[in-house]
């Protein structure tokens, strides 16, 4: 009894700890605290994504911004850091990582307003929105103290277009581990450029055959993003982009999550004390927010898959203040739904998460 009264109280808490959404509402406009200190100005919500204005968050956390009118380009710098985001072309070069936004930008009374993706993984913030209290709480985290350098590979025929880009670390005591963690992330591109060659190779074949096929070549692309880099934890997300002829591509996102002392790779059951059912808690929690995405217009009323329950061993990442577990496009849903993410705050899994991971709640 104990058991079940315990997985209800967290499965209620993983409920309130999914984003706003739509809860909010679309002009919602929470206060902003920076490590427990009210920012003069405030966060936008819209579609269940938080927006912050970046000259008044970079600026608090010591960051000159500079925006050119000429080029829509806005640089991010202080010393050993430098970022610059292209608005017209959507494209943020952080560093030697050049690549694409994964949200639209906003402009609100000649604001820029970016989402919180761009601040946890460049200005090194965990963004926690508190929808009851109407509050965007931003914490700054230390980073491991490692370098991570993108490697980028490219290369053209005249059937396939390969682009690469993938992490590489450097700064471990054990350079046993370091090469072992660094081999797991190449891994992943070159699997990404052994799928586009074999994509190339069977349009080739068709086009032989005498089947038309697309008058376009195939592309592969493939990029990461860095999402938890503390504690000894690197969380990375991959997504292996390929197109193969049609009207678009198809992304595919994956992750690992690594320990930098031993090199292990987690799975999602690791995370959780043994004696918890983490799937069915997790599990009713994301069942209830589908309901709440669909009443407000993020998913449709319909699926392709209706969704029963998540995977022992379900794909998920850490960001800085949550467990994320996320969905392929057409998994569930069609296309236009896209990946489907659905983060849970380390606050609300204290319970159930394992008593070495207990650092991810400490300061929640």
């Amino acid at each position: 009894m104990l058991k079940r009264l315990l997985l209800a109280g967290v499965a209620v808490l993983l409920i309130l700890s999914l984003p706003a959404y739509s809860i909010a509402a679309a002009d919602s406009k929470p206060a902003l605290v920076l490590d427990g200190i009210k920012i003069e100005a405030a966060a936008n919500i819209d579609g269940g994504n938080v927006y912050l204005p970046l000259r008044t968050v970079g600026e608090a956390l010591g960051y000159g911004i500079q925006w050119s009118e000429k080029d829509k380009t806005i640089s991010v710098t202080r010393p050993g850091k430098n970022i610059l985001i292209d608005l017209n072309n959507h494209q943020i070069t952080a560093d030697d990582h050049v690549y694409y936004m994964s949200k639209d930008y906003k402009i609100i009374a000649d604001r820029v307003y970016l989402g919180e993706d761009f601040f946890s993984g460049n200005l090194g913030l965990a963004v926690r929105w508190d929808r009851q209290n109407e509050i965007v709480q931003l914490q700054r985290v230390t980073d491991n103290a490692i370098s991570i350098k993108t490697i980028k590979e490219a290369s053209e025929t005249g059937i396939i277009k390969i682009t690469l880009q993938y992490p590489q670390i450097d700064g471990l005591s054990d350079k046993t581990v370091q090469d072992s963690i660094n081999s797991l992330l190449r891994e992943s591109a070159m699997e990404a450029r052994q799928e586009g060659l074999k994509n190339a190779d069977e349009m080739e074949r068709e086009k032989a055959s005498g089947f038309p096929g697309s008058p376009n070549k195939c592309e592969t692309y493939f990029d990461y993003s860095l999402k938890y880099n503390q504690n000894g934890l690197l969380s990375v997300v991959f997504m292996d982009y390929q197109y193969t002829g049609g009207a678009h591509g198809l992304t595919v996102q994956s992750s690992r999550t690594l320990d930098l002392k031993t090199g292990k790779e987690y799975q999602l059951e690791d995370l959780f004390k043994s004696d918890t059912d983490y799937v069915s808690v997790i599990s009713k929690a994301v069942k209830d927010e589908i309901g709440v995405r669909i009443k407000e217009g993020i998913l449709p009323d319909y699926s392709i898959a209706p969704f029963n329950t998540i995977k022992d061993d379900h794909d998920f990442y850490l960001s800085n203040s949550a467990v994320v577990v996320y969905f392929q496009q057409y998994e569930h849903w069609p296309y236009a739904a896209g990946i489907q993410e659905f983060p849970f705050e380390f606050s609300a899994l204290r319970d159930i998460l394992r008593p070495e991971f207990s650092f991810l709640h400490a300061n929640q």
